[in-house]
């Protein structure tokens, strides 16, 4: 089996932040059991050098002092075992959040069980901010159509937000997407906008317009299944490569020659433990979407690079 090193984009005693590759099921499942993402990284993890983390050496509790030596001892050992237990590495990094198979980009692991409950206590409140650059093209199958209430609304340059109708995508206009997602009964594979779905809400913002591609900066504000995809398509522009949401390709074309979607994971903000420091860290953009980004889309190369997702 050929084995895969995933690069790691920041990495200290209470995190790991690494840059997915496109192609790689993220975590095992009952049909990938091997060959994924997590695969990978725990076989990485193995090939370096043991942590040096120490508890630190904490006076004694003011309360311990009338007790007899031995139960002292003992207080003092239970007291670094909660330590070993809170702040000592986890026997594995735990998986904060998920990427589908073929999107590529940032993704975070907690390495001790404090540091997995601080960052798990931002996503819940929506502190985390994850940003993803996609390409999209307009044209959306029929299946993809809206079946329960999906509003769009546009910001004004005051900062006001309106509903759209229609929508025409033109360079630095901001939307918000808010619709149900579901999965699609017709295909379980899929998910769409339906009555039966699960809140769910998209910040969208333009960045580049050159037809017939759309650059696009996306905010997920939820983390449903497929959510940028799903609700992309339901605004009519779905993205470019992605064989379930996007209609069928004619070979040769620009389209026909991305071979999966372009969508990636670039940005990541969090408050890090353990000093509570606002971090970002961003993954740099996959190589087959710089090439074909090169060739197809050259008017986004500028503001790609400004988002410091091209290696230099």
């Amino acid at each position: 089996m050929t084995t895969t090193t995933i690069p790691v984009i920041y990495q200290d005693h209470h995190l790991l932040i690494v840059n997915k590759p496109a192609g790689l099921v993220i975590h095992p499942t009952y049909k990938n059991v091997d060959g994924t993402m997590w695969n990978a990284l725990l076989a990485d993890l193995a090939q370096l050098s043991a942590d040096d983390w120490r508890p630190p050496v904490l006076p004694d509790e003011p309360g311990w002092a009338g007790a007899p030596p031995h139960i002292q001892s003992m207080l003092r050992q239970k007291r670094i075992e909660k330590q070993w237990k809170e702040d000592g590495l986890l026997p594995r990094p735990c998986l904060l959040h998920r990427l589908d198979k073929d999107t590529s980009g940032i993704v975070a692991l907690a390495r001790t069980e404090r540091s997995r409950r601080h960052l798990v206590r931002q996503f819940q409140d929506h502190s985390i901010v994850k940003r993803y650059l996609a390409v999209v093209q307009q044209g959306a199958p029929a299946w993809a159509q809206p079946r329960a209430t999906f509003t769009i609304a546009k910001r004004s340059p005051e900062g006001s937000m309106h509903q759209e109708r229609v929508i025409t995508l033109a360079q630095n206009e901001e939307f918000v997407l808010d619709g149900p997602l579901q999965r699609d009964p017709d295909d379980r594979r899929r998910s769409i906008v339906g009555p039966a779905g699960q809140t769910a809400q998209t910040l969208v913002k333009v960045l580049v317009v050159s037809q017939p591609f759309t650059l696009l900066e996306v905010h997920l504000v939820t983390g449903r299944t497929h959510q940028i995809r799903a609700h992309l398509a339901a605004l009519g522009y779905p993205i470019v490569g992605d064989t379930i949401y996007a209609p069928s390709t004619v070979p040769g074309t620009p389209q026909a020659m991305m071979r999966r979607q372009f969508l990636h994971a670039y940005s990541l903000e969090l408050w890090r433990y353990p000093d509570n420091a606002r971090s970002h860290f961003v993954a740099p953009l996959a190589e087959d979407l710089v090439s074909w980004i090169k060739c197809y889309f050259p008017a986004a190369l500028g503001a790609i690079d400004a988002n410091s997702t091209i290696p230099a």
